[in-house]
């Protein structure tokens, strides 16, 4: 006795899917100097205000404005605060 051949539909094409949107590249920019590899900082990356000094830089800068004044005696807490004031402002 024979066996039934079953019949068999032809395969559906797959269907394409649809292409992925890629994320685009964040564009660095390098510096001017050839060669250098680094890249520049965006000027909205950091500005003025935003930037939080260290302790020792602030220790540093106000030693800085206490020499400047011919290490004459002054207020150690307004040096400190006048050099917090401009290196978050960027000074």
């Amino acid at each position: 006795m024979p066996v039934p051949r079953k019949v068999s539909k032809p395969a559906a094409k797959p269907v394409p899917a649809a292409p992925m949107p890629t994320p685009a590249a964040p564009v660095v920019e390098r510096s001017e100097v050839k060669g250098s590899g680094k890249p520049k900082i965006p000027a909205t990356a950091v500005t003025p205000g935003t930037r939080t000094p260290t302790q020792a830089e602030i220790q540093r800068r106000a030693y800085e404005i206490y020499a400047g004044r011919g290490y004459a005696s002054g207020d150690p807490a307004a040096d400190w605060h006048e050099a917090e004031r401009q290196l978050k402002a960027g000074l």
